[in-house]
């Protein structure tokens, strides 16, 4: 038997002749596309681009050893950066925005990495494809906007609203700058046309070179263009360590749980859609694990928020990567990079990554997800529009939570709406559905089958649907509850109410395809004594075969109350 040991090198053996070698290509492509991105990213965040460099180094790493997915790159994302801008905006010209950093990091890894502990992993399906579509419109179109200052140099006023802000531009045309507006022009036009050639996964670097050179020799920026330079240094080391600050943990901690969840929605569904090799499950949880490790670990390095990158991951998987270990290597090679080329990243024309973040935000905006949502459902359209609506005037770190309560809310409304028709026997174990009679038959069982959850909020509504008894005698009803799985305290009531008010007028209440949970929760409660516990049919696994017994039982009750009701106690 072999030795942990001896397995480890045996794999390690394997890794070197087989997989190094793409996992290595892999690497380098996806720091050389992922470096200016990271970059971009964190100006948009309104922090130092090393700050992002940071990231791309140490969370990509980390998440990528302790992630579920084997190709899932993790960094700074579009989104993620945006709500970070939000979150330090009213910071930023304080001397403390860094710490604030930090600590945003530290609390979003404790977030994620809890979740995940705890096995929480089904939590983002509470997110809804509407509201993340919604958002991440939002989120792109600010994006969009927020670049509009960068790409012209026309100073930016200090309106919160982005909108505002945008408008406000349209004012001040005559401080214009052409050159910078060229510089960010064709480095989008760059950007698009590379990425329908071979060299699509240097696209940015490429268009980002470019310009730089360009910029260089015509001496644009004497006239005007911004470089990377005037706003920071690159340092030629790597990141020192940087504990959190606990007096910003509590200003701090809602907008970490909201970007928290986002993170954790974006990558649990970009997981969900990777092919694993040998057929592994995506597991939610376990990305949760991953993504909340790099994040501490991040912090403590002075990182931003990160996430899984949609655009990463499809460079990691289309340039061969075999291993999660091609994401270990593009941590390092980016930390190469930024040691040996920080001279060079200072020389990068503001307004080319402002280029690059508004094609970046622009491949977000998808009109087909948009359309599908819109033709779903009115409660999916309601909610995406509150949710990208919010993007727009309040601060985004709360507009998840609006789109998340509205999802809720709406969902609740829909919930207590149930569905309840009548089935009328044309045979055993046959029946037609037709609409519910505004009174009881006379002399016959009447069969109401209910759909929905029987809790609080729907339970007003049963009530005014069913038909009451009023001068029919021996009114027996039948309520079919198969498929309802749930019945709370008000549900229960309501079930003994009516039972009450059929046995006034010497009927009964039955019920019949009875699920175990809503049949625990009468026993509990003790409505099972006062409906009787022989008027109760439990579902079981022949369909319709307890609706059946039950209208049998129905029928030979009412045959005895005509033969003679004295010889037949009520009940």
């Amino acid at each position: 038997m072999r030795s942990g040991f001896q397995t480890a090198a045996t794999d390690f053996a394997t890794y070197l002749r087989r997989d190094i070698g793409p996992d290595l290509v892999a690497g380098l492509t996806g720091a050389t596309a992922g470096a200016p991105q990271a970059m971009a990213f964190a100006i948009l965040a309104g922090i130092s681009p090393v700050y992002g460099l940071y990231t791309a180094i140490v969370a990509t790493i980390i998440s990528s050893l302790f992630g579920r997915s084997t190709f899932m790159t993790s960094g700074p994302t579009n989104a993620l950066a945006v709500v970070v801008g939000s979150t330090l905006a009213p910071f930023a010209n304080s001397g403390d925005l860094i710490p604030r950093l930090v600590t945003l990091t530290f609390l979003v890894g404790v977030f994620q990495f809890g979740l995940g502990v705890l096995r929480m992993g089904g939590l983002t399906r509470y997110v809804s494809r509407a509201v993340m579509t919604g958002f991440i419109t939002g989120a792109a179109s600010l994006v969009i906007l927020g670049q509009l200052s960068e790409l012209t140099s026309i100073p930016a006023s200090s309106d919160k609203m982005a909108l505002r802000r945008a408008a406000a531009l349209v004012g001040h045309l005559d401080a214009l700058n052409w050159p910078t507006l060229v510089t960010g022009m064709v480095t989008m036009m760059l950007i698009v046309l590379l990425h329908r050639t071979r060299l699509h996964y240097f696209a940015t670097l490429i268009a980002i070179v470019v310009t730089g050179f360009a910029v260089a020799v015509l001496g644009w920026e004497s006239q005007g263009v911004s470089l990377v330079r005037d706003i920071s240094t690159i340092p030629s080391k790597l990141p020192g360590v940087m504990l959190p600050e606990p007096a910003f943990a509590g200003e701090m901690a809602l907008p970490a749980l909201a970007l928290a969840v986002l993170g954790l929605v974006q990558t649990s569904a970009l997981a969900a859609g990777l092919d694993e090799p040998e057929g592994h499950a995506p597991d939610a949880s376990r990305e949760f694990v991953g993504q909340g490790a790099g994040n501490l670990v991040g912090a403590f390095f002075q990182g931003m928020p990160a996430g899984g990158s949609l655009s990463r991951t499809a460079v990691n998987i289309k340039s061969g990567a075999r291993t999660r270990w091609s994401n270990v290597w593009a941590g390092v090679f980016v930390a190469l990079i930024m040691l040996s080329m920080g001279g060079l990243a200072e020389r990068i024309a503001l307004a080319a990554l402002a280029g690059h973040l508004v094609v970046a935000a622009s491949t977000l905006i998808k009109p087909a997800d948009i359309v599908f949502v819109w033709r779903a459902s009115w409660t999916g359209r309601t909610a995406m529009i509150a949710t990208f609506v919010s993007t727009l005037v309040l601060p985004l770190q709360y507009s998840v939570y609006v789109g998340v309560a509205l999802s809720l809310a709406l969902y609740v409304f829909q919930s207590s709406s149930i569905r309840i028709t009548r089935l009328q026997p044309v045979g055993r174990f046959q029946f037609r559905e037709v609409p519910v009679p505004d009174s009881l038959p006379e002399g016959e069982p009447i069969i109401i089958a209910v759909q929905g959850h029987l809790y609080f909020a729907a339970m007003h509504n049963l009530h005014v649907r069913l038909p009451h008894p009023n001068g029919e005698r021996y009114p027996v009803v039948i309520l079919r509850l198969r498929g309802d799985r749930l019945l709370a305290g008000t549900g229960t009531a309501a079930l003994v109410d009516y039972a009450r008010e059929l046995r006034a007028r010497h009927g009964k209440l039955i019920l019949c395809g009875v699920e175990q949970p809503i049949l625990d929760t009468l026993q509990r409660t003790g409505a099972l004594s006062q409906i009787g516990p022989e008027n109760v049919f439990v579902a079981g696994e022949v369909l319709l075969a307890s609706l059946q017994e039950a209208l049998d039982y129905a029928n030979t009750w009412l045959d005895k109350r005509r033969m003679g009701p004295a010889a037949y106690p009520e009940g």
